[in-house]
């Protein structure tokens, strides 16, 4: 297996990580992003970086989406089995996970599966999270609970894995609370140029058609209103990119049906930008519920959460009760002004990272296994994956897919009846015309 090399300058004599081996993992665009960005706190303190790509059932990573992550060099794209197996993995002294749940799942099954007595050591795994945590809290949380450190977004995410930790009997001690490290945290200039309104879109929130269209509809009226403006819609993904929540209705796909009749404005325009750099010249970010919308509050970029559809945890905009930026896409301008309240930026949105606390206690595990000269007992999955007898079963049934990812041996079957009754519905659908 081949491995990434470490940018030119990269590689530091001395630091606390000198001489040692990190390897940053992610599913991805924005797990791979953020596992660099976390791998390159350690390549400061003297250690060498090595990226992979954990392979999903939905595809591969394009070299777009790499390079919107900061990742220019090529870097093996694999299973988690084959990492596990691989010497890529078992040769560094520490692995930072950045995946969704079932690979998670996937991951710590295979370790448990794995031979690791010929071993002198093992990584230490580090698990965090790519962005806000707008669902699936504890399921995402017990998902990752065998790592050896667990990083968490704020104070709140921590108490709660702690709470339900200790319903059950899981030893919560890897918990830490590190803030959203995935953010950059130097403020930005002020933008030169003409303003600039940037949607940053979500590919399943809103997940209705008519909304997505709305939302279309009042960004066309927003750039007809302010002609001397652009508008960005920031596409979270191409049709044809490996993602972790593919769009079901593609902005661009309705923005073709809707401009064939009422016509596109000149200043609105589609991107792929990556969002950093989109940020460095934006004059308002909009959202409904993007981490990218923390990104922007950070940076001091004025910052709109979408309030059309009201507040609710499945749109994501719950979690930003208390920042003030909720609007009505009809009220937005390119001029206005930042409105976050700084003690919610600071308590509740992760929007502070500290990575020294993961650095302390990661040397303190490393340096722990080194004297052991073996390598260090591995975290359970009993009780975070449920009960022993439980496992037991499951593995019997069906391997570590029925513990992962049961719904992809259980699909129930779909009768003609309810294709025809859905088919129904999509030729009632009316057309839409953007409004301006």
């Amino acid at each position: 297996m081949t491995s990434s090399q470490p940018s030119q300058g990269q590689e530091h004599e001395q630091g606390r990580f000198a001489g040692r081996r990190i390897l940053a993992l992610g599913t991805f665009d924005s797990f791979v992003k953020t596992a660099a960005a976390i791998g390159r706190r350690f390549e400061d303190e003297g250690a060498s970086l090595r990226i992979a790509a954990v392979s999903t059932a939905t595809g591969q990573l394009s070299p777009r989406q790499l390079r919107a992550g900061g990742v220019s060099e090529s870097i093996p794209i694999v299973s988690t089995e084959q990492i596990v197996a691989s010497r890529l993995f078992r040769d560094a002294h520490v692995a930072i996970a950045v995946v969704d749940g079932g690979r998670a799942r996937e991951l710590f099954l295979a370790l448990a599966a794995a031979d690791l007595s010929r071993e002198r050591s093992r990584p230490i795994v580090i698990v965090a999270s790519p962005g806000v945590v707008l669902a699936d809290h504890l399921a995402g949380f017990m998902s990752r609970a065998p790592a050896d450190l667990l990083c968490f977004n704020t104070e709140r995410d921590l108490a709660l894995y702690r709470a339900a930790a200790a319903e059950i009997g899981v030893d919560d001690t890897n918990g830490l609370v590190t803030g959203l490290l995935g953010l950059p945290t130097a403020p930005r200039a002020a933008p030169a140029g003409a303003p600039l309104v940037t949607f940053f879109e979500q590919p399943i929130i809103p997940a209705r058609r008519m909304q997505r269209l709305h939302i279309l509809g009042e960004l066309t009226a927003l750039a007809r209103r302010h002609p001397d403006a652009q508008v960005l819609i920031k596409l979270r993904h191409a049709r044809d990119e490996t993602v972790h929540h593919g769009a079901r209705f593609h902005l661009e796909d309705l923005a073709r049906e809707a401009f064939a009749r009422g016509g596109r404005p000149k200043n609105l325009n589609f991107t792929h930008e990556p969002a950093s750099e989109l940020l460095d010249r934006t004059s308002l970010a909009v959202s409904v519920s993007s981490t990218v919308a923390v990104e922007a509050m950070a940076c001091g970029v004025p910052t709109r959460i979408v309030s059309d559809f009201g507040v609710s945890e499945a749109l994501g905009t719950s979690f930003f009760v208390g920042s003030g930026c909720l609007a009505p896409l009809a009220s937005l301008a390119p001029d206005l002004p930042a409105v976050v309240d700084a003690s919610w930026l600071a308590a509740h949105s992760g929007a502070t990272p500290d990575v020294e606390g993961l650095l302390t206690r990661c040397l303190a595990l490393v340096e722990g296994q080194d004297r052991l000269e073996a390598p260090l007992p591995l975290r359970p999955l009993v009780p975070a994956y449920g009960s022993a007898d439980w496992l037991s079963f499951a593995l019997g049934q069906g391997g570590a897919i029925a513990v992962h990812a049961p719904h992809l041996i259980e699909r129930p079957r779909r009768g003609a009846g309810v294709v025809a009754a859905v088919a129904r519905r999509l030729r009632q659908v009316k057309p839409f015309t953007p409004r301006g």
